[in-house]
């Protein structure tokens, strides 16, 4: 029996219960409580597993969990916020295997498109010199004439960048939110979430409507944008950071990761410092616009045999390539 998703929200607000609790405490029911019975299916579930870190149980604290369940509900919905669990039939079958999943997700947009198009992370700092921001609008708009999702974080910056490139080859891209989708953050993008939205993109975020942005969840919505898509490219980063988390998704579910390779007028910019040491260290295929369709074969050959859109060489993207010079 499919869980319920008003029972998993209900079962997030309850106070200490975080998302990998309850993701195993979902996994173990064959049935959606009602908010009546939550106290004692969670107390014989804390009895029966006693390993599991289980939040103090408090009837009271319970029952008014659940009117903030409501609430949460009713002003999705008014947004047009559609709530998906980890057990729903739309849910994104690439979110369901990575280490971590999320228990649920709140999408704006056509959720369908999320597993029926095969995705590509594009993504770095969010201070890149010209050079990077030009490097980003070239590879995601090269990639979305392509058929691929151009999937980032929506920050300032290569995440931009990333968006703005696949909206100007009039394609398909994925902002990946690190808050509820009650806003967006930055400020200054706002506009660009609005274009998203208008040409068929999605807003994605784990987290629940009025949910604000926390540090920490910036590192935590960085392996949902590897996890949605079969390839990562990092336009700029210095050797620390957030792209890293990023980085380091790719990496350890042995996706395929490229960094652009930058000439001598951008050598000693901090912020191409880590593409150098992936590229060294052999973590990364070292990109640029003369190699991108050898890098598009590593990963999804067929994209470029099947597509109607497809570039068969780089003299094709001899436009866009203009526009990049590094």
């Amino acid at each position: 029996m499919e869980i319920k998703i008003e029972s998993i929200v209900d079962l997030l607000q309850i106070k200490g219960m975080g998302r990998r609790t309850a993701l195993k405490i979902c996994k173990h029911l064959d049935f959606s409580p009602k908010s009546d019975e939550w106290y004692d299916v969670l107390v014989k579930f804390a009895l029966d597993n006693p390993n599991f870190r289980m939040p103090v149980l408090n009837k009271a604290a319970i029952k008014e969990a659940f009117k903030k369940s409501t609430q949460i509900f009713e002003k999705s919905e008014n947004a047009n916020v559609k709530i998906l669990s980890y057990f729903d039939s739309q849910y994104p079958e690439s979110l369901k295997s990575i280490a971590d999943p999320p228990l649920i997700i709140n999408v704006k947009g056509d959720v369908n498109k999320l597993r029926t198009l095969v995705g590509v992370a594009i993504i770095g700092t969010r201070e890149p010199s010209e050079a990077g921001l030009k490097a980003g609008v070239y590879f995601s708009k090269a990639l979305a004439e392509m058929g691929f999702n151009i999937v980032s974080g929506l920050a300032k910056g290569c995440d931009a960048a990333a968006h703005q490139g696949s909206l100007q080859a009039g394609g398909m891209t994925t902002a990946v939110l690190a808050h509820g989708l009650h806003t967006v953050y930055p400020k200054e993008n706002r506009g660009l979430a609005e274009k998203i939205l208008d040409s068929g993109g999605i807003l994605m975020s784990e987290y629940l409507f009025g949910t604000g942005a926390l540090s920490n969840y910036f590192v935590e919505r960085d392996r949902l944008q590897s996890g949605l898509s079969v390839a990562t490219i990092v336009i700029q980063t210095a050797q620390t950071g957030g792209t890293m988390h990023a980085v380091r998704a790719t990496l350890n579910s042995k996706k395929k990761l490229a960094a652009v390779k930058y000439g001598s007028r951008e050598l000693g910019i901090e912020k191409i410092e880590g593409n150098e040491m992936l590229i060294r260290n052999g973590e990364a295929f070292s990109l640029s616009s003369s190699n991108l369709i050898e890098f598009v074969n590593t990963f999804y050959p067929s994209k470029l045999e099947n597509s109607n859109k497809r570039v068969s060489n780089p003299d094709q993207m001899s436009q866009t390539q203009l526009k990049l010079d590094i």
